[in-house]
């Protein structure tokens, strides 16, 4: 049965035009279960809030656009899809180490543009699925995958997309102590290389 939230979960169209005008990287968010939507620039969203939950964002709209343009149609959409990431995504947190490693891919303009994903491997683990732009030139995007198994690790897999066509990935096992995974570290420079081969 798909969870009803009160209105302050609702997607409107001005929230869909500001979240339009803001660009890649700009986020519907709600600080916890039950606080309100709204909409935050990139640099504004607080990676470090445990119950952090992005509802939906920049990229989920250049989408949804594609399908329909009535943006009625679309917020109205939006809020139901949005309600069912908030649950999946309210119930299971992102665990710390995988919210470290968005601050990482943040500070490495690697900026969060879609609702993320929780849900489970067929082994029973916790996999979160986040979808990224690249700051520098969103015509690179990134997926970036955590599974959790084990509480102080995590597999991570960064995969990068030119203009949704796939290019590369490079997968790693982090712990508490890891620092910043190496794949994060790599990843402007290797952007940076690709564009350089194929502009």
């Amino acid at each position: 049965m798909t969870p009803t939230w009160p209105n302050l979960h609702t997607i409107t169209v001005p929230m869909l035009t500001d979240l339009h005008e803001g660009g890649p990287g700009t986020l519907i968010t709600a600080q916890g279960g039950m606080a309100p939507y709204r909409v935050q620039r990139p640099g504004e969203v607080d990676l470090n809030t445990p119950w952090l939950i992005i509802a939906y964002g920049h990229g989920d709209l250049r989408l949804d656009l594609i399908e329909h343009d009535d943006w009625d149609r679309v917020a109205a959409a939006a809020t139901r899809t949005a309600a069912n990431a908030h649950h999946r995504l309210f119930f299971q947190p992102p665990p710390p180490l995988a919210r470290a490693v968005r601050r990482d891919l943040a500070r490495h303009g690697l900026i969060l543009d879609h609702r993320p994903d929780a849900s489970r491997t067929e082994d029973d683990g916790y996999r979160w699925d986040d979808h990224l732009t690249w700051a520098d030139n969103p015509r690179l995007t990134f997926a970036m995958t955590y599974v959790q198994r084990h509480r102080d690790s995590l597999l991570i897999n960064l995969a990068m997309y030119d203009q949704d066509r796939y290019v590369t990935s490079w997968p790693e096992r982090i712990t508490t102590t890891s620092g910043v995974p190496f794949c994060v570290r790599e990843a402007p420079e290797r952007a940076r290389r690709h564009l350089d081969l194929h502009e």
